[in-house]
């Protein structure tokens, strides 16, 4: 199968990319910054129009959406980012010899949260599912998903070391963590099954926890001892947020901190159908 990654040199498509590569397929990159043969430049922000994407498509069978971004700026918006350019990547499936598109998405867009990131993806699921009923696809929502090259691996792993964790709010945020391996397990699982049904899922790992529950674990994982607890004032915290809503290169700010003090959990039984397994839990993702 001929399949077009759009955003191959982030950290999930550049698993995915991998995987599907040493499955047989040929896979094409669509990046902002071509680095290999046969890559497609794409500027994320302004290709927004299905004209421009139909000559790209020319022999594709398989299209998979990776773009996504988790802080909203003027030089990369979400509106475009995760609207307008899966909007006019969709259209264009559904007038060529595409067969099957894949988008990722987020756990918790359908929540009622209002932060741009939930709203901005849920508009994006909303056009995948009015595509024809011939083009199947799959729309994967993953909770936080660990990797060891990822960066919020390397940042939880890096915190779990500490002798003193300083946990926001006392760490009982809850979250389910996903390998990255199960994702793309998953995701070539449903390209090679001919009867494979457009659907939706919540791709989570096996089991949920709390932020200081993960924690300990990594720590655990590590060969580390238990950690010092210290949690961290509401006040102190919802502070920082609003400091980081000035600073473009930090991972808190206030919608951030709405979406981890929601939640992020799900029923696992619809990923490990369409996993075929059971998905690894958090206790046993760092060897």
């Amino acid at each position: 199968m001929k399949i077009l990654i759009c955003g191959a040199t982030g950290f999930v498509g550049r698993h995915l990319t991998h995987v599907l590569r040493e499955a047989g397929h040929t896979v094409m990159r669509a990046v902002r910054r071509p680095s290999e043969p046969g890559d497609i430049a794409v500027d994320f922000c302004n290709d927004i129009t299905k004209e421009i994407w139909l000559p790209r498509l020319k022999g594709i069978s398989a299209v998979i959406n990776a773009v996504g971004l988790l802080r909203d700026s003027r030089n990369n918006p979400m509106q475009k980012l995760h609207v307008e350019t899966p909007s006019a990547i969709f259209s264009a499936c559904a007038e060529t010899h595409v067969e099957r598109v894949i988008h990722l998405s987020a756990l918790g867009v359908d929540s009622g949260i209002e932060v741009a990131y939930f709203s901005t993806r849920l508009l994006a699921e909303r056009a995948l599912k009015d595509l024809p009923a011939h083009l199947r696809w799959l729309c994967m929502r993953p909770s936080v998903i660990y990797g060891e090259d990822g960066a919020s691996a390397k940042m939880f792993k890096l915190l779990a070391k500490l002798l003193v964790h300083a946990l926001p709010m006392g760490g009982r945020q809850r979250l389910q963590p996903v390998h990255i391996d199960d994702i793309c397990a998953a995701v070539a699982r449903w390209l090679s099954d001919p009867n494979a049904a457009s659907q939706t899922v919540e791709a989570v790992g096996a089991e949920a926890t709390d932020m200081r529950g993960m924690l300990d674990s990594y720590r655990q994982q590590l060969g580390h001892g238990p950690a010092w607890h210290i949690s961290t004032p509401a006040f102190l915290v919802k502070t920082a947020a609003r400091i980081g809503d000035h600073i473009r290169a930090s991972p808190l700010c206030s919608d951030t901190l709405t979406m981890l003090t929601a939640g992020n959990t799900a029923d696992a039984s619809g990923f490990t159908r369409l996993l075929g397994r059971t998905p690894r839990s958090y206790r046993e993702f760092i060897r």
